[in-house]
């Protein structure tokens, strides 16, 4: 069987051959009747794409690379679902590596990348220097890093730890703590700490930093916060606690390691997570979150694929009450 070409589905579909090209290239612009038209010719002339052939042609591909540290982070499999459903759209096929190593390893991922001519690279890592990335021959999306001539996408974290903080103080909370697995002073994650303990600093407060909960579904990690939590509820018994966690994951760790250890939330405790990821609302008791708008995030990520300006782009915080904080 001969191979069906676009000039093929243009007949079939009673369009013209710009409009099927531009059915491949930009389907935001035709109508969902036309898109309907040239998809149904498509199926009956079971037509296949030959991407190598238009990268050959166009220099250009319709790949997007993207890079997390890890994907056992609620936030990162979420904000990787929501750039697939907005990518879609778009018609963009995606690349996904994840990257904890080292530098040179990073580097030779977006150098494959790259040899695939990618439209551009979302990035999640923080390996990499703010020069490293400038010096990157492609449109590159930084989301949660801050500083650099590329683009960057940030939740406002201060405000967000704010939020929490001011919640568990409008609750009667006497004590308040912050639980987290990692923090470094430049990266925009860190101001939720700052927002938070600005809002309490003339309180009693702790912070705890604990590796063990990078990867809350290990072992180790449960083990790490049950100490953690008897702990606590033993340091301040006959208190009220507020806990902001610095993740959906942390909190729904933490949850898990009070209800086995029969300490009531939110009576006792007090708790609060970050993202408003699917795992909050998802827990035993669904946990009060500040929601990053994670699809929010996406659409401003692919809308930069298609009009590249490098420049901060700032996503409100908003607090999203549910079981683990009293009801005013």
């Amino acid at each position: 069987m001969d191979k069906v070409k676009i000039g093929d589905i243009a007949r079939q579909s009673g369009v013209s051959l710009t409009t099927v090209s531009r059915f491949f290239n930009h389907p935001e612009l035709l109508s969902p009747e036309t898109q309907d038209k040239i998809q149904t010719a498509i199926k009956e002339l079971n037509y296949q794409q030959d991407n190598l052939a238009r990268i050959l042609v166009t220099g250009e591909s319709n790949l997007v690379g993207i890079i997390f540290p890890h994907l056992h982070l609620s936030f990162y499999t979420e904000l990787l679902n929501q750039l697939i459903h907005c990518g879609k759209e778009k018609g963009y096929n995606f690349i996904i590596y994840t990257s904890n190593h080292s530098k040179e390893e990073e580097l030779k991922l977006i150098q494959n990348l790259i040899s695939y001519r990618i439209k551009g690279l979302i990035l999640l890592s923080h390996l990499l220097s703010v020069q490293e990335i400038e010096q990157l021959p492609v449109p590159v999306i930084s989301v949660e890093r801050a500083g650099g001539k590329f683009k960057q996408i940030n939740n406002d974290n201060f405000t967000g730890g704010k939020l929490a903080a001011n919640l568990l103080i409008r609750n009667g909370c006497e004590v308040f703590i912050h639980i987290n697995n990692d923090f470094r002073e430049d990266w925009p994650s860190f101001k939720r700490i700052l927002g938070f303990e600005y809002e309490v600093r003339n309180l009693c407060y702790e912070r705890f930093i604990e590796h063990d909960f990078t990867d809350t579904y290990m072992p180790q990690a449960a083990e790490s916060m049950k100490k953690l939590v008897l702990h606590i509820a033993e340091k301040y018994k006959k208190k009220k606690i507020g806990v902001f966690c610095s993740n959906d994951d942390i909190a729904c760790l933490f949850e898990r390691q009070c209800i086995k250890n029969k300490i009531e939330l939110p009576k006792t405790i007090e708790l609060i997570g970050y993202d408003n990821s699917p795992i909050s609302n998802h827990a035993i008791q669904p946990i009060t979150s500040v929601d990053q708008n994670i699809s929010l995030m996406a659409q401003l990520a692919i809308q930069a694929l298609e009009n590249y300006i490098p420049c901060e782009s700032m996503v409100p915080a908003t607090l999203i009450e549910k079981e683990t904080t009293s009801k005013c």
